[in-house]
């Protein structure tokens, strides 16, 4: 059985998608610890702090990380989640502000968390899990930026991993595949909106393009973050797990 009681645990992009669905499981399993997000929420999950952190901003990180450690001193578990998504955009239109935002956000935000978890976990060791994805492994048509910020996630994870080692920190990521988060939704239905596929069509097509014949689901995402938080795999580091059904090919 998993146990994750008491493991003290920072959670970035914790206010909605997958990083609040992570929250939930974690809070669920009776850990507890904070959230950074350009917004607050979450309020209601005992145990449970939320601070106004923009991870790309290394002054709102290290102001974050002063308060987690003068409240709670360390941390066990560290789920690098904040991320954003960028329109699709062919490799031909490329926007530089575009390309600089989801850069520092996808990828130093997650190297600058990083960073400032280690002061917090070396004592006595933990998990960091990076939100990776499917786009970390392969590429997308369409999604040249973020493929590029997610593969750079996968090289931070095996060098990172290689380096924490020795406190007993592990470093892993996650890769999920599609999953209809609300931010999915609200993507596909601009798409249908400029006349482009219908959600009903994209969401089938992820759901038959994979060899579950279903898309996976935020809850699938989070337990896996909760396996990668605990003893059970206590020998696992520098890897990228799959969440994705089994998926056949991008589209």
């Amino acid at each position: 059985m998993i146990n994750l009681d008491n493991k003290r645990v920072l959670v970035s992009g914790s206010s909605q998608g997958l990083g609040r669905k992570i929250v939930e499981k974690f809070s669920e399993n009776n850990s507890f610890g904070f959230g950074f997000d350009l917004q607050e929420s979450n309020k209601d999950l005992k145990g449970w702090e939320f601070l106004q952190v923009n991870v790309s901003n290394e002054l709102e990180i290290i102001n974050g990380f002063k308060q987690i450690k003068k409240k709670i001193g360390k941390l066990e578990v560290v789920v690098a989640n904040a991320g954003i998504v960028p329109p699709w955009r062919t490799i031909n239109e490329i926007d530089n502000d575009e390309w600089e935002k989801v850069f520092n956000v996808n990828v130093k935000g997650v190297a600058l968390t990083i960073k400032h978890s280690v002061e917090l976990m070396k004592s006595s060791g933990g998990s960091i899990i990076v939100m990776g994805s499917i786009n970390s492994l392969l590429g997308h048509s369409g999604q040249s930026l973020y493929t590029a910020s997610k593969h750079a996630l996968l090289g931070i994870v095996k060098c990172a991993a290689i380096e924490l080692g020795k406190y007993n920190i592990r470093v892993n990521a996650i890769g999920p595949g599609p999953i209809a988060t609300e931010a999915l939704l609200k993507r596909l239905k601009s798409r249908e909106d400029n006349k482009g596929m219908s959600v009903r069509s994209a969401l089938d097509g992820f759901a038959n393009n994979t060899a579950l014949g279903r898309m996976p689901t935020e809850d699938d995402v989070a337990n896996t973050a909760l396996y990668l938080s605990s003893n059970l795999s206590s020998s696992i580091t520098g890897q990228i797990i799959p969440v994705c059904s089994g998926l056949i090919r991008l589209e």
